[in-house]
């Protein structure tokens, strides 16, 4: 009876979702790079649809293919029933959900994405609901609240589960111990204070794009986690819903703002990567530190070497004087931590998939999500695990001197950076595509630069750096977050909701 239900439960969606996404398309051919793995002809195979080539195609991030192929493949020959070859594929996960919305037929049954696409991937009806009992059970045995709210989506007025976590992620600080100490690494001033001795910049970031530069705006008072930032506060999961509550004008987001400007402003300050990329920057000596994430590792150890490859919590800063000159609830010398988006990748399953695919996808996704495979995925490709606790594993696995100290910090500063940041808030596609797409993130860098808004064709922020320039700069982009366009008009008087 419950397999009956089941299977009328997912023949009902399954019209909904191929509606959306094209039509019943038959699996893509082929592989790339992964390999595959055959199960034995033990046990009864599933009954297979006509679309149904009998290859389950799992995408991850390009560093994992290799250690995913060989637990698919291991998986099989322990389990000769399952009844499916299965080839994994190295893939540029922040790419594959552009890839899946526009040609769905074209991708893996099972892909790897950030959470904040899930509710893009719902809302087009390009992504399958998670149906399977166990699986469910393991999400949320498994992972953190602050990941459990932002897995779910909706489908014909019904919430599923949506996304299963398997690996965690959030900005920290790489630094060069050739010039600073890890002193100094704690804070942005000891960093130009090493910065002045090296003579070069303290610190740059990879990208000026709304993730990365999270470290300013999602920033926090050291000394209660204080901050008047709010990103889509009580949204709906529901293409069109409410977007809830945004807010990025209080005081002490215009303090950290001119902090910011003045730090960039400084020879030994802030910097934007060069042309040539932040790891010109690093491995030349241009910057003492930048600010990335674990997919940068590599990159990082290349540029300076691991011996020299210091990893730390984004740095604190202190509020000067001029900071919080006219300004109220904040005060000269209030310290505060860089934040971040403490994120979640996600198993999704391709809504184009053959729907007798489906109860097999869940199960393999089950087994891939599961602490045991996350914690070996850590120890050989260095991915984070999402689970609760993962902090003592992680602990361990130095302790015992599997993983070398930089591979540590990796992990353990990913860990505790979450305890400065948030999960992005994008519930729907339209909230994701407003905060990233609709040239927020562009009007931040001018404030930063101070300059005008935009530096060519007809100005919208004539200037960025006084206190009147930078309200009317922090209004437009929460207005850009709410409403994706340009307001028609700014307010007599700001702070105003926008």
């Amino acid at each position: 009876m419950k397999k009956l239900l089941v299977f009328l439960m997912v023949f009902a969606m399954m019209a909904a979702m191929l509606a959306g996404c094209g039509g019943d398309s038959a699996a893509p051919t082929g592989s790339e790079g992964g390999g595959s793995s055959e199960g034995g002809n033990g046990g009864e195979a599933p009954v297979k649809d006509a679309n149904d080539d009998g290859v389950i195609r799992v995408w991850v991030g390009e560093e994992s293919a290799e250690f995913y192929q060989k637990i698919c493949d291991q998986y099989v020959a322990d389990h000769p029933d399952f009844g499916y070859t299965i080839e994994v594929k190295g893939m540029d996960t922040g790419s594959v959900a552009g890839t899946i919305t526009n040609d769905p037929t074209a991708a893996a049954d099972i892909y790897t994405v950030a959470h904040d696409n899930i509710g893009k991937l719902a809302a087009t009806k390009c992504a399958k609901p998670i149906t399977d009992q166990a699986l469910i059970d393991q999400v949320l045995a498994d992972n953190p609240d602050s990941f459990k709210t932002v897995i779910y989506s909706t489908l014909n007025d019904q919430q599923y589960l949506y996304g299963v976590p398997y690996i965690s992620q959030a900005l920290f600080l790489y630094y060069n111990k050739e010039l600073a100490t890890p002193e100094q690494a704690e804070s942005f001033e000891g960093l130009k204070e090493a910065a002045e001795a090296a003579n070069c910049k303290a610190i740059t970031v990879t990208g000026d794009d709304g993730f990365n530069m999270s470290f300013a705006l999602l920033a926090t008072r050291v000394s209660d986690h204080a901050t008047t930032v709010k990103i889509y506060e009580g949204a709906e999961s529901v293409s069109g819903g409410s977007k809830g509550v945004s807010n990025c004008q209080g005081d002490d987001t215009v303090a950290i703002i001119r902090w910011l400007q003045a730090f960039a402003a400084d020879p030994n300050g802030f910097k934007w990567a060069s042309s040539d990329g932040w790891e010109a920057d690093f491995r030349n000596k241009g910057v003492v530190a930048v600010i990335g994430g674990a997919w940068h590792f590599k990159e990082a150890k290349s540029s300076v070497g691991e011996s020299n490859l210091g990893i730390a919590l984004i740095p604190t800063f202190t509020l000067t004087k001029e900071a919080v000159d006219g300004l109220t609830g904040v005060a000269a010398g209030d310290v505060y931590r860089g934040g971040t988006f403490a994120d979640c990748k996600c198993f999704m399953i391709n809504a184009t998939s053959a729907a007798s695919k489906y109860a097999k996808e869940q199960e393999l996704i089950l087994y891939l999500s599961s602490k045991d495979v996350q914690n070996a995925s850590y120890r050989e490709v260095m991915n984070v695990p999402a689970y609760v606790g993962a902090a003592d594993f992680i602990k361990q696995c130095f302790d015992e001197g599997l993983v070398t100290e930089s591979e540590y910090s990796l992990a353990a500063m990913q860990v505790s950076m979450a305890e400065w940041g948030i999960p992005q808030p994008f519930l729907t596609g339209t909230l994701n595509t407003y905060y990233y797409s609709k040239n927020a993130p562009a009007v931040f860098r001018a404030m930063i630069d101070k300059t005008a808004y935009p530096t060519t064709g007809d100005k919208i922020l004539e200037e960025t750096e006084s206190l009147d320039g930078i309200r009317h700069g922090l209004y437009l982009v929460e207005y850009l977050w709410m409403h994706g366009v340009v307001p028609s008009e700014f307010p007599s008087t700001l702070p105003e909701k926008a």
